[in-house]
């Protein structure tokens, strides 16, 4: 079944992953955002002031991420995009072939088969796809998370925190991380996340950060109306106002917003009772961070479909304590999870931009990809359970 599998899945990844985006001229976020803003921030501009389309010349898609992602990419802006792309997309495959390799290193899996599924369904998920085309940072914030892992089985080390600290630096999505930290008493690694974090910004185009912190981020914060997000906030969006499926931006307001901030407290809640006290043994340890990473995405009112690739490592944590406790529900709760994030909301997305006719069906099949999300972070709540039930046994 691997092998009948494993071949075409390989060879569409090949294609997908890395032979068509080297050849081809579609825009990327490496190019359009990280290399725009680097533009923006090498000609002594202010990449927060460009409004979508140029600036300073430059096509560009929304520039809103930290001073960090601009900073890092100017040395590169003298040099030809294309070859630079191109760059970038071979780190961005190492960035997740490491991930994998760390992530079944850290859980000690020495199943050849498993390790060959966990590689298959990494390889074929639709975000893992849409990111690596894309050359996103995500990417780097998905290895970063199997450091963090690795550093978090061990117990607290300061480098687990240092890691945490760059992704947050990057990308602020995995910030409950920081919280699970000082619950399971690793205040070392929390404190290194801090410290590292503070550092990259200090030292990363610092005179924007200011603007970055008391309006970009704020800005972000309120969420979006767009169909596209994929957080809690855009589903009670169009619960409440059905027509922002198709006027993006429309909708939104006080309600709409505090009842995302209900829902994300109530996730809050519930992770904590089930964490309980911190875990002795390595299989539970691994739990807790998959908590908390597959919570994250539930707690942040703004989320596109390809930040889900971050996923991947509560995906495989769960996969590999139910081979290990013989649970046939979470291994099916990942198989759905996985198939509404992925191959069902790229299906959505497919029909919804060819422009078929089904608006009750659209409304539904909207969120597909957040009952995934959703799938997933209750299934790491059941294993919880069942990992506290079973150490009671033992």
């Amino acid at each position: 079944m691997l092998g009948l599998a494993g071949v075409p899945i390989g060879v569409a990844y090949l294609w997908y992953g890395l032979v068509q985006p080297l050849i081809s001229d579609e825009p990327t976020d490496f190019v359009r955002t990280y290399l725009a803003g680097a533009r923006v921030l090498a000609s002594g501009g202010d990449p927060y002031q460009c409004n979508v389309g140029a600036c300073g010349g430059f096509p560009h898609y929304l520039l809103f991420y930290p001073p960090l992602a601009f900073w890092l990419t100017q040395p590169l802006v003298n040099f030809d995009a294309k070859l630079v792309s191109g760059i970038a997309l071979v780190v961005a495959n190492v960035c997740l072939f490491a991930f994998v390799w760390l992530v079944l290193r850290a859980l000690r899996v020495r199943d050849w088969q498993f390790a060959l599924v966990a590689l298959l369904a990494s390889i074929s998920f639709a975000p893992t796809l849409t990111e690596i085309q894309n050359r996103n940072l995500q990417v780097l914030v998905l290895l970063l998370s199997a450091v963090v892992l690795t550093a978090w089985l061990r117990g607290d080390r300061w480098w687990g925190g240092a890691a945490l600290g760059i992704g947050l630096a990057i990308k602020l999505i995995q910030a409950p991380l920081l919280l699970l930290s000082v619950w399971g008493r690793r205040f070392g690694l929390a404190a290194a996340a801090v410290a590292t974090w503070a550092l990259l910004w200090l030292v990363a185009a610092p005179q924007f950060l200011p603007e970055y912190v008391l309006r970009v981020a704020p800005s972000q914060a309120q969420g979006s109306g767009e169909v596209i997000n994929v957080a809690p906030l855009g589903t009670l969006n169009r619960l409440f106002h059905p027509e922002s499926l198709y006027n993006s931006g429309r909708g939104g307001g006080v309600l709409v917003l505090g009842l995302a901030g209900v829902f994300a407290v109530a996730v809050v809640v519930l992770t904590a009772e089930r964490l309980g006290a911190p875990r002795a043994d390595r299989g539970g340890r691994a739990l807790e961070l998959a908590a908390a990473v597959a919570a994250s995405p539930l707690l942040v009112t703004l989320v596109y479909a390809g930040q889900f690739v971050l996923l991947l490592l509560p995906m495989i944590v769960l996969l590999d304590y139910g081979l290990r406790s013989r649970s046939r529900g979470l291994i099916i709760a990942v198989a759905v999870s996985w198939l509404l994030l992925g191959p069902s909301y790229l299906a959505f997305t497919n029909a919804f931009a060819d422009g078929f006719g089904f608006p009750v069906l659209f409304q539904v099949w909207a969120n597909s990809a957040l009952a995934g999300a959703i799938v997933l972070w209750l299934a790491t709540m059941y294993a919880l359970k069942r990992h506290r039930i079973e150490a009671v046994d033992r």
